[in-house]
């Protein structure tokens, strides 16, 4: 189902780009100590690179930082798509016709925001969120629990397990998304249900006020070259997640369509409050995506680096340049 234009509000030049009116803004049959990785000192020795705290569990696999500016952008990220998603946590019909889920794995589960709304939605149900980082807090639903996983690795879990596997912007994560269905397809019970909810970083424009020769634009090119180098990336679409669901042999498959807007500038309330939100984000947490991958793979200056963002900055807080993030 594909997402209908994004309308710009009008408003007068003095207007501020952040301002919006409208803002309101069981226990397992396996036993995790013996399959996952403890939270022992080796995972918890992060690696600080580019003035950035980064994960220490196998180093070197994920170029976005952990620290405590990233898991802010996370968590506003999250309140976007709940948003966006109307306060739907997922779309698969796991609970259709009174049926009971007994498990859920949320993968690269971040500061465990989903899980934890999960868990508190489906008391009954237990959810394991899965990172490299153990930045999830320890107050958590007793039904909820945190592991440092990589999905990417063979997977410890019992087959038939699970009622349904959950991802969420991993696309800058998951170097072979084929082999992550087949292994989710063997988790999962018979009837069970994956759903992936990603975002690509090629920013568009319904009705063309982003220049191609914006910064915006080039820090989207640069962004996928730089994720290419090391096997990612950022841009995924629909069709391939269901190409690589059927070759797994998942079936009913749907793909819904969303737009996240960058900015106050959509005349639809609720869009104009999901930008505002994206906006601070992306603004806040730009430095973070993109300082190690064009550091380290495009061989890019620090200090280029952030002269650049600024400018990128800048195109992002004008309300006359109208882009979002497709999902």
């Amino acid at each position: 189902m594909a997402a209908p234009p994004l309308e710009a509000q009008t408003y007068s030049d003095h207007d501020s780009a952040y301002e919006t009116s409208d803002s309101s803004a069981s226990i397992s049959e396996y036993d995790p100590s013996t399959y996952t990785a403890s939270l022992s000192s080796s995972i918890t020795a992060y690696q600080y690179h580019h003035g950035r705290r980064y994960h220490a569990h196998q180093t070197g696999q994920y170029d976005l930082p952990n620290d405590e500016a990233e898991q802010d952008r996370m968590d506003l990220q999250y309140h976007c798509l709940r948003l966006a998603f109307s306060d739907n946590l997922f779309f698969a019909p796991v609970t259709a016709n009174n049926n009971n889920p007994t498990h859920i794995l949320d993968i690269g589960t971040g500061t465990g925001l989903w899980a934890i709304d999960v868990a508190e939605q489906l008391p009954t149900t237990q959810i394991i969120g899965t990172d490299l980082s153990p930045i999830q807090p320890n107050w958590v639903p007793p039904n909820c629990s945190f592991e440092v996983d990589d999905a990417g690795q063979e997977w410890t879990y019992p087959p038939n397990h699970f009622d349904l596997v959950h991802t969420r912007i991993m696309n800058a994560f998951l170097t072979d998304w084929p082999a992550f269905f087949t292994s989710a397809f063997y988790h999962l019970k018979p009837g069970g249900w994956i759903e992936c909810q990603e975002l690509s970083v090629g920013v568009r424009s319904d009705d063309d006020t982003l220049p191609q020769d914006s910064h915006v634009r080039q820090w989207c090119d640069n962004e996928e070259a730089a994720w290419n180098a090391i096997g990612l990336s950022v841009n995924l679409t629909g069709e391939q997640l269901k190409d690589w669901m059927e070759s797994a042999g998942f079936t009913n498959i749907e793909i819904q369509e969303f737009k996240l807007p960058i900015g106050t500038w959509p005349a639809d309330p609720k869009l104009r409050e999901i930008g505002a939100i994206q906006l601070v984000a992306m603004l806040e947490g730009l430095q973070g995506l993109t300082i190690a991958p064009w550091v380290r793979h495009l061989g890019w200056k620090e200090e280029d680096v952030d002269a650049f963002l600024e400018k990128v900055k800048g195109e992002w807080k004008d309300r006359n340049v109208h882009t979002y993030f497709p999902l």
